[in-house]
Parts: structure tokens; C-alpha cells; sequence
């Protein structure tokens, strides 16, 4: 017999929880502390270093990207610009500057979850869901978290006609990433189109000059050149690691190919039908003021990120791992939208953690790429319910005021 004075006081207790700020924000950072801790070790440190020497060598006109073995593993991929972002971490003490990144990264994404128009209990609802996603990207010191966070500032800004934040946030992230870019769907949102173009313009030119502060002009040309070439080499190393380890790829492409056995699978099966279907939502050009339109559109950007680039890895998923706690949090709570949810998630943020025993983890989940599993299946939903006018149901009281 089921006890519903016990179901109702867990519902009780839940409401409360996420009504209150203080506990999604010690549960976002504490868990980042925890995992801060635990990176002093192996690759997750080495990233770091990755990040910090990029400066000095560019400071010292070295090429950015060469295999530099007595300073660190790997190679640095990411774009000279990047290189003077780091300034500020570069000079602290080695035992101070992880920690000091780590939490810059959880910070600026909390940041962006906190500027959604949705009421406060719904970001709360975000963070507390996509805390142990967070804590995984922490445990890796990489910068998956500003790249989320760009993306939804970059969304934010245009909603709010702020154009020249907005472009700026955007190049800021593709010189970091180059998925950033996606961030240009939602230039469709933008009333003022030419001022948005002309400050994008503007701060592409600001991005790519930047290190001319500390570095020369030919220097500085070689290094995007090498920049250019680096990517390339870096992208046919990761489709080749990904038919080998389960390491990249964690992708619906990643997914099917593991499943059936079919390592050399082009991606173009995936990315051109996907596109076609993204582009399909725009043809509801009537609703691009819809608030409730925009921020279905806002996650299945971030979520067709995870679910078709080729360079997914595991930390990667917080960046889809909020979309599908927003998506959630704008649905009415029916059995069937409860269970893609649970089901979307427990894939998403947990099919790779101690939930699951070793064997499971190392012989079903990560062989077969099945974290990518949760968010494909949202995406798909979310595209439905966009040709359908479902998001025309969702209640106004959930947006703040």
C-alpha cells in the first residue's frame, strides 16, 4: 500500500530544497572543491599546465604547438588568443592555479544558469541536478564549463538586446573551442541584426589581435597557421583514438558505431540529417520573440553539440547535462515526461559514475558510448515538441518576472 503522506512530504522537502539558493550553491561548488582535490594527479594536473605555459611561449615567440615533453603531456589545441586569457592563472603558485581555474570554470557557468529567464528555484533545480556533471568536468581542469557558459551568456545577452556582449561572449568562445560558434542560432533573436554583425565583426578583429600586446605580427600569423594545422591533425587523432579506446566520440555517431561494429562510419550520416531537422525549427519564424521557443531552442543547441560532435568526451556533457534539466524544468511533470527525464539523465550524468558496477561501467556504458543515449533522446524530443507547438503549453508563471 503505497503511503502518500510520506510521497507528499518528499515533495515537501524537494520544494524546499530547490527553493533555497544557498544549498545549490554550496552543493555546485563544494562537489567542485572535492574534485579540485582529487586532480592534483596524472592528465587532469597536466591540462593545467597545458594552459599556464601557453602563455610564456607565446610571450617568448615559441610555437604554441609543439610536443614540449619536459613541461607536460599532449599538445596545446587551443587558439593563441586563449593563450592571454590564462594571464591571470599563468603567475600563481603551481599548488594555488588548478584550484584557482577549477573554480573560475564552475563559476562563470553558475554565473550564466543564473542570468536564465526562469524563475530562481528552476536555476536551483539546474544546478543541484547538473552538480555531479560538474564535478566530473572539475575533475579533468579543462574549460568545458566556460564553454557552457559562453554559450548560454551568448543567448542571454541577445534575448536582452544586448548585441555587443552577446558577439563577444560568442568569440570568446570559439577561440577557446571552435563549437562556440553555434552560438550564431541565435542571432535569429537579435531586433537590432546589423548592430549585431558590425560588433561581431569588431570583436573578431579585437580576439585575433590580442596577443599582438606580447607577441609580434609574423609570430603571430605563424601561430594561427599552426593553429589551423594543430586542429586538424588533433581531429583525425581523435576519430582514430575513438575506433580503438572510449575515450572521444561518446556521440549518437560514437554510439552506433560501437553497437554495430562499424568503426569507419562517416559522420556526414549523422550531422546532415541533424542539421536539416535544427534548420526545420526555424521555419516556425513566428515565434522567435516566444520566451518559452527561445530557451527550447537555447538546449537543443547545446545539447546537438554533445550528441554530434565528433570530439565529445566525457566531461563535455556538462554542457548538455543543464540543457536537459531546463528542458525538464519547463515541462509539466507527467509520467511520461518524468520517466524521458529520469531516464535522460541517469544516461547523461550518471552511466559513467560508481552508480554502476565496474563491469557494467567498462564493458556496457563506455564500450557503446551509451552516455550520449539521454541527450539524443531529449534533443529529439525537444524537436518534436517545437513542430508540434508544445511549447506553446508551458505555463508564463515559470519564467521570472
Amino acid at each position: 500500500m503505497v503511503n502518500h503522506s510520506t510521497m507528499g512530504n518528499s515533495k515537501i522537502k524537494f520544494s524546499a530544497l530547490i527553493e533555497n539558493n544557498k544549498i545549490a550553491a554550496t552543493v555546485w561548488f563544494g562537489l567542485v572543491a572535492v574534485a579540485l582535490f582529487n586532480a592534483f594527479k596524472g592528465d587532469a594536473y597536466n591540462n593545467f599546465i597545458i594552459f599556464k605555459q601557453s602563455f610564456f611561449h607565446l610571450k617568448n615567440n615559441t610555437n604554441l604547438y609543439l610536443e614540449y615533453i619536459n613541461e607536460y603531456k599532449d599538445h596545446y589545441y587551443y587558439s593563441p588568443s586563449f593563450a592571454l586569457f590564462v594571464i591571470p592563472f599563468s603567475y600563481l603558485p603551481d599548488i594555488i592555479g588548478p584550484f584557482a581555474w577549477g573554480f573560475f570554470d564552475a563559476g562563470i557557468l553558475y554565473y550564466a544558469i543564473r542570468q536564465l529567464p526562469i524563475k530562481a528555484k528552476y536555476q536551483n533545480f539546474i544546478l543541484l541536478l547538473s552538480a555531479n556533471e560538474m564535478m566530473n568536468a572539475s575533475s579533468n581542469l579543462q574549460s568545458n564549463g566556460i564553454m557552457a557558459a559562453t554559450i548560454i551568456l551568448s543567448f542571454v545577452f541577445i534575448v536582452n538586446q544586448k548585441e555587443s556582449a552577446s558577439a563577444k561572449m560568442m568569440l570568446l568562445g570559439f577561440f577557446i573551442k571552435l563549437y562556440s560558434i553555434t552560438g550564431l542560432a541565435f542571432f535569429f533573436f537579435s531586433k537590432q541584426k546589423i548592430k549585431f554583425v558590425l560588433y561581431f565583426i569588431f570583436w573578431a578583429i579585437v580576439i585575433i589581435c590580442l596577443p599582438l600586446l606580447i607577441t609580434s605580427p609574423a609570430n603571430l600569423m605563424q601561430c594561427y597557421r599552426d593553429w589551423f594545422a594543430a586542429l586538424s591533425l588533433k581531429s583525425n587523432f581523435d576519430i582514430t583514438v575513438s575506433m580503438h579506446q572510449n575515450m572521444v566520440d561518446i556521440t549518437l555517431q560514437g554510439m552506433v558505431k560501437r553497437i554495430f561494429n562499424l568503426p569507419h562510419l562517416g559522420k556526414w550520416y549523422f550531422i546532415i540529417p541533424a542539421l536539416i531537422i535544427f534548420g526545420a525549427q526555424y521555419l516556425l519564424y513566428n515565434y522567435f520573440t516566444h520566451p518559452v521557443y527561445r530557451l527550447y531552442m537555447l538546449c537543443s543547441v547545446l545539447l546537438f553539440i554533445i550528441v554530434f560532435n565528433t570530439g565529445t568526451e566525457s566531461p563535455t556533457f556538462i554542457i548538455g547535462v543543464p540543457a536537459i534539466c531546463l528542458w525538464y524544468s519547463l515541462q509539466e511533470k507527467t509520467k511520461w515526461m518524468n520517466t524521458i527525464f529520469i531516464v535522460a539523465i541517469f544516461f547523461s550524468s550518471f552511466s559513467y559514475s560508481d552508480i554502476f558496477t565496474p563491469w557494467l561501467r567498462t564493458h556496457i556504458m563506455m564500450p557503446y558510448a551509451l552516455k550520449a543515449l539521454g541527450c539524443f533522446i531529449v534533443w529529439v524530443v525537444i524537436a518534436v515538441q517545437i513542430f508540434t507547438k508544445q511549447f506553446l503549453k508551458v505555463r508564463v508563471e515559470k519564467l521570472s518576472s
